[in-house]
């Protein structure tokens, strides 16, 4: 059950998070053109965003950043630093975790969610023209 309040936040209980199912919003490059020019044939790191809602609770957005890792075989990209949502989340007990605690076990949630490639996908799409 998901307990919407006057703040904004929307409240679930830990256990209900395996039953979310999110759907892919967007997914974005982010802008580096403020780095320095890289060098001819130099490293260049490929980062981005991607936002999440779930269709039954349309109000319920994740997002987090990414980057690809070019050092693996082959190459993938990883969740970046913590989610940004409108979720928080409750102990058995029904009270509210601590902010930080909350977004740690969403990034958790996250790590196991199959996004990469669809994120990745969108992505390649969007920037394709």
């Amino acid at each position: 059950m998901i307990i919407p309040l006057s703040d904004g936040l929307l409240r679930i209980r830990q256990p209900e998070l395996e039953h979310l199912h999110l759907t892919h919003l967007v997914s974005g490059l982010d802008d580096d053109s403020g780095s320095p020019a890289h060098a001819c044939g130099a490293g260049i790191a490929l980062s981005g965003y991607t936002e999440w809602v779930c269709p039954a609770q349309p109000r319920l957005s994740l997002g987090w950043d990414w980057q690809l890792e070019g050092t693996a075989s082959p190459p993938r990209i990883r969740r970046l630093g913590l989610p940004r949502t409108n979720v928080l989340l409750l102990d058995r007990d029904r009270a509210a975790l601590p902010w930080n605690e909350s977004l740690q076990v969403l990034a958790n949630f996250i790590d196991g969610l199959n996004w990469n490639t669809p994120a990745f996908r969108a992505v390649c799409e969007r920037y394709a023209a």
